[in-house]
């Protein structure tokens, strides 16, 4: 598996130490625990919900923050939940892999808020997008003024939203271990309704 290191107009740039390597689109720049697949997650999911640097159209990389258009994925052509979905590395364009599990990407929790994942669009374009920009792929893909019609609009929970500002208010704060103060859940909120800048349509 290729390091992150490989860089281009991504996140990740120069390596530490202890396998951090430090996100380019902060300044100061931030160091990321990479063997800990879910901080890059967040953190990344944080600059897609909160980083008004970024575009809709962009539709960024949940690993690298590149383009769509430069990284695309592709799953194995295996049967199975969509939680049970492998990334195809051999076919997949992303300049920045990482192994993560499907899964657990999809669960947040008091530690580990963002669910930011990988799924196949659900119009059948065969496309395989990231869940905090499915609006972005609706949009700008198949050209869509409204997801009012649309049978499945990714949901993030008002909870998750909370958490994911969290993170990106203290994303200069390096820690290994953050905990955040448990709440009650909340109701769903689309991410078209939820997000100024990339959720949203306009």
């Amino acid at each position: 598996m290729p390091s992150l290191e490989r860089t281009g107009c991504g996140e990740f740039g120069s390596r530490s130490a202890d396998s951090l390597f430090e996100c380019r689109k902060c300044y100061p720049a931030v160091p990321i625990q990479t063997t800990n697949y879910q901080r890059v997650l967040e953190h990344n999911g944080a600059h897609i919900l909160f980083d008004g640097s970024l575009t809709v159209a962009d539709q960024p990389c949940g690993l690298c923050l590149r383009p769509f258009l430069i990284c695309r994925f592709f799953f194995l052509k295996r049967s199975g939940t969509a939680a049970a979905r492998q990334i195809d590395w051999t076919t997949s364009t992303c300049l920045s892999p990482l192994k993560f599990q499907m899964a657990a990407a999809m669960k947040s929790s008091d530690n580990s808020p963002c669910t930011n994942h990988l799924i196949e669009c659900p119009l059948q374009c065969s496309i395989v997008v990231w869940t905090y920009t499915l609006a972005g792929h609706y949009k700008f893909f198949h050209k869509l003024k409204s997801v009012t019609n649309i049978p499945v609009v990714y949901l993030v929970a008002e909870l998750e939203l909370e958490r994911m500002q969290t993170v990106w208010n203290d994303r200069q704060i390096y820690s290994t271990a953050r905990k955040m103060k448990k709440k009650k859940p909340q109701a769903a909120l689309a991410i078209s309704d939820a997000h100024r800048s990339l959720m949203a349509f306009r």
